[in-house]
């Protein structure tokens, strides 16, 4: 078990250094000109990988299958050619947030059950993290990482402090004794976390309302002429 830790934890930073050096040498032209920042994504995904450890795998993830592409592309001003469907803002904050809990049961699963959760949570990633209107939903994962605080509350909702609880069974009633945590601290934890990624996510949006799409409410770049996610033509 060790050995398959030791292997995923080599992967995840592999990947993280990867695109580090990817940013690195790109010219900052290219990040301006589709509205990103190279000495932001350097920062964040660097950021991240030394202090969050796992989370430097996911924005890493979010620049390789997101950023990179829209970087080595360019800019475009020009009518897409097929359509594509567009949720609402909200929708993909709770879809972010799911991946989010994801995330948080493989590292609470200590790479034992959570390890069924990681192709999910990449699979997940990759897709929600190709689309421009998608992104801006980001901030649920960090509200995803209270789901399973508050669910760990419930199970120690009989904490804090040695408990027994007694329950049927077929032989007769089984009593079982163990040591439970504060459930209040957990459930403050996890509202915390919670509150923190609904901010955010409310913070961005507010600060970059401007011109919507009407069509799917992707927003738009004060001076494009059609929409990138749908192609619809606006003024």
């Amino acid at each position: 078990m060790l050995i398959i830790v030791l292997a995923a934890l080599a992967v995840f930073l592999c990947i993280s250094l990867g695109a580090i050096i990817d940013v690195v040498k790109r010219p900052s032209e290219a990040f301006v000109d589709v509205g990103e920042s190279k000495s932001t994504w350097i920062t964040l995904i660097v950021i991240c990988t030394l202090f969050l450890g796992f989370g430097g795998f996911i924005v890493s993830l979010v620049y390789w299958f997101s950023i990179r592409p829209k970087v080595i592309r360019g800019p475009r001003d020009s009518p897409t050619t097929t359509a594509t469907t567009s949720l609402r803002p909200w929708t993909y904050f709770g879809l972010w947030m799911l991946v989010g809990g994801a995330y948080a049961m493989v590292i609470a699963g200590a790479f034992t059950i959570g390890i069924l959760f990681i192709p999910i949570a990449i699979i997940a990633t990759i897709f929600l993290a190709r689309g421009p209107t998608s992104r801006r939903g980001v901030p649920g994962l960090i509200s995803g990482l209270a789901l399973p605080v508050i669910f760990v509350g419930y199970l120690n909702r009989g904490g804090p402090g040695y408990v027994c609880t007694t329950s049927p069974s077929t032989g007769g009633a089984v009593t079982s004794c163990g040591s439970q945590y504060n459930p209040w601290l957990l459930l403050a934890t996890g509202m915390a976390l919670f509150g923190v990624g609904i901010g955010v996510f409310i913070r961005i949006s507010r600060s970059k309302m401007g011109r919507q799409c009407p069509s799917c409410t992707q927003l738009l770049s004060p001076e494009g002429h059609f929409c990138p996610s749908c192609g619809t033509p606006v003024n």
